[in-house]
């Protein structure tokens, strides 16, 4: 079912979503051009991501939190 701006109600599985929001949260892919791979608005895709986020609180306290990012990054990588 297609809506007025052309984009489908939601095309992708709750599993896509589930494994893109991991991505996006983890800073692994755009959120743009991930709402336009899943076929959804990126309005939508941003309120689904802020739901994603608010059930998954980071505990700043926890060593384990930070000891846990060991990816280099740019420009050191």
């Amino acid at each position: 079912m297609a809506r007025e701006n052309g984009y489908l109600e939601c095309p992708a599985s709750p599993q896509e979503i589930e494994e893109a929001l991991a991505r996006i949260y983890t800073g692994k892919v755009n959120v743009a051009l991930q709402a336009a791979d899943l076929g959804i608005t990126l309005e939508r895709l941003k309120q689904l991501f802020r739901e994603y986020v608010a059930a998954r609180p980071i505990d700043i306290n926890d060593e384990d939190t930070w000891l846990g990012d060991t990816t280099m990054c740019w420009p050191y990588a």
